[in-house]
């Protein structure tokens, strides 16, 4: 599929879409590397609270390893975002990356970055792979 098979007016919404996550993304993970380097300060310079009972420390632990996955999650995500842009942009987007055709009008309304077709993506899930 080209970007022809899409009509301008989904094209923009697709596009719209696009941007919008791209920037919710952008300052999700600007907020996360905010409050890293405030924690990192606060260590650095002695202000960091005491680190508490086991229980507190393996709750903090926990929080900042739940952080850490829902960054590379956001991450991953935003790299998609923008490549799913970059392909608007040199008109492959709606291609299917495995087999070439078309990706589907509806699947891209519900996922605008995605890569590939139900059917290409259904075998990949099956053989382990997102």
């Amino acid at each position: 599929m080209t970007t022809s098979t899409l009509t301008d007016s989904q094209r923009q919404q697709l596009r719209a879409q696009l941007e919008q996550r791209k920037e919710q993304l952008l300052q999700q993970l600007d907020a996360v590397q905010r409050d890293t380097l405030d924690v990192a300060k606060a260590t650095s310079q002695g202000d960091a609270e005491e680190p508490g009972s086991p229980r507190d420390q393996a709750n903090s632990m926990a929080a900042s390893m739940v952080r850490d996955a829902e960054a590379a999650r956001d991450h991953a995500e935003l790299v998609a975002v923008r490549a799913a842009l970059e392909r608007m942009g040199d008109g492959s987007y709606g291609e299917c990356l495995d087999c070439g055709k078309s990706v589907g009008v509806p699947r891209l309304l519900a996922q605008p970055s995605a890569l590939r077709c139900i059917a290409c993506q259904s075998k990949l899930e099956a053989r382990g792979h997102r």
